[in-house]
C-alpha cells in the first residue's frame, strides 16, 4: 500500500503552477471512492449579537453562536464568533482559519469585498476538533453545521449567486470533513483548500511506521502530523501521534476518521481547488493531495516552491492566485 501511496503521489509531476481538471479518481489505491449520500446528520445552532474580537474586519456585524446536538456529542455544545461583512450581491464567502479555528481567516478580504462579496468569519472559542472522547471526524459536524446555517440565514439559501468556503490549513480540513462526510456539496458552490486539509489520512500522518515523506509534485514532503493529534483524536496511552508502537486498532480507527475514507468524494456542482507549498512542507502539502485524489468531480490542485516565495504553509505568490481564483469560481453552480 505504501508503494502504490508513494507512486501516486509522485504522478502529480513537476513544481510550479501545476493544476489539473481531470477525475482523480482512487489514485491512492487503497481507499474506496463512494459517491452515496453523505450519512452525517448535522447539529442545530443558536444565535445571539455579539462584540467583534480583535481581528475580525472593523465594519464587521458579529453574533455568537452556540452549535449542538451534533451526532456522537449532543451533550458537548461549543461557541463561535461570527463576522458577516455585507456584500452588494455577488455571493457569499464563508472563512475557516487554521489550527483549532480561534482565529480569522482573511485572505484575499479586501479583494472580495471590492468585487461585492458578502463574506463570513469563523472565529471558534475553543478548539474545533476537541470533544471529551470522539474523533475529528465527530467533531466536524460542527463547522458544517455553521456552512448550513450560513447558507439558510445569510445567504438566504439563493441559488442564483455562489456560496463558497475559503480554508487555511486546519480551516481547510473543516471544508473537506463538510463536503466528504457532511453533504456540503449540496450546499458549497466553490472551495478554495488553503494549505490543506492536514486530515486526508490520519493514519498515514500518526503511524511512525508508515512512509515519512511522499513525493508531491516533484519534491519531498513530510507527512507526519503534530502531537497535538493525540488530543483531538482523544488517542489512549500508549497509542501516540508518531509512534512506532501505535495497536492495529488505533491505526484503523485513525483511518476511519479521515477525510478521505468513507466519505463523499464526487461534488458535481461544487468546483474544488487546492494551494499547497512544496518548499520546506508540513504534512498539509502531502495529506491535499491525498483528498484530491479521491475527488471524481472537478477539482485543481495548484503546488508552489521556494520559487514563488512560498515557505512551509505560507502560499507565497500562490496566496494571490488563489484569491484570483475564488473571485473567478464563486459563481452559482447548483
Amino acid at each position: 500500500m505504501r508503494a502504490a501511496l508513494l507512486a501516486a503521489l509522485a504522478a502529480c509531476g513537476g513544481s510550479g503552477h501545476a493544476g489539473s481538471d481531470a477525475p482523480a479518481g482512487d489514485a491512492a489505491g487503497d481507499v474506496a471512492v463512494s459517491d452515496a449520500p453523505a450519512s452525517s446528520a448535522l447539529g442545530t445552532v443558536s444565535a445571539t449579537p455579539a462584540t467583534c474580537p480583535q481581528g475580525m474586519p472593523a465594519t464587521a456585524q458579529c453574533q455568537t453562536l452556540t452549535v449542538t446536538d451534533c451526532p456522537g456529542i449532543e451533550s458537548e455544545s461549543i461557541t463561535a464568533t461570527v463576522g458577516v461583512l455585507a456584500g452588494s450581491g455577488a455571493g457569499t464567502i464563508v472563512h475557516f482559519s487554521g489550527g483549532g479555528g480561534e482565529g480569522v481567516e482573511n485572505t484575499g478580504a479586501q479583494a472580495y469585498a471590492a468585487a461585492g462579496f458578502r463574506q463570513v468569519f469563523v472565529a471558534w472559542a475553543t478548539d474545533w476538533e476537541q470533544t471529551t472522547s470522539a474523533g475529528i471526524k465527530t467533531a466536524a459536524c460542527r463547522p458544517a453545521t455553521v456552512l448550513q446555517w450560513a447558507f439558510d440565514t445569510l445567504h438566504g439559501r439563493d441559488r442564483t449567486k455562489g456560496f463558497c468556503g475559503q480554508g487555511f490549513s486546519g480551516g481547510s480540513g473543516q471544508l473537506g470533513y463538510a463536503l466528504a462526510t457532511y453533504g456540503m456539496g449540496a450546499v458549497l458552490d466553490y472551495v478554495n483548500e488553503l494549505s490543506g486539509p492536514p486530515f486526508a489520512r490520519i493514519d498515514l500522518g500518526c503511524d511512525g511506521n508508515a512512509a515519512a515523506t511522499a513525493t508531491v509534485c516533484g519534491a519531498s514532503v513530510t507527512m507526519r502530523l503534530p502531537s497535538k493529534l493525540d488530543s483531538w483524536e482523544n488517542i489512549p496511552a500508549p497509542n501516540s501521534c508518531g509512534a512506532t508502537t501505535n495497536t492495529a486498532t488505533e491505526i484503523a480507527r485513525w483511518r476511519d476518521d479521515s477525510i478521505a475514507v468513507g466519505g463523499v468524494y464526487a461534488y458535481p456542482n461544487t468546483r474544488v481547488e487546492f494551494f499547497d507549498c512544496t518548499n520546506q512542507a508540513t504534512a498539509v502539502t502531502g495529506m491535499a493531495q491525498l483528498y484530491e485524489m479521491q475527488i471524481t468531480s472537478t477539482t485543481a490542485y495548484h503546488c508552489y516552491s521556494q520559487a514563488d516565495g512560498c515557505q512551509g504553509e505560507g502560499l507565497g505568490s500562490g496566496a494571490q492566485q488563489a484569491v484570483a481564483a475564488m473571485q473567478a469560481g464563486c459563481v452559482a453552480r447548483h
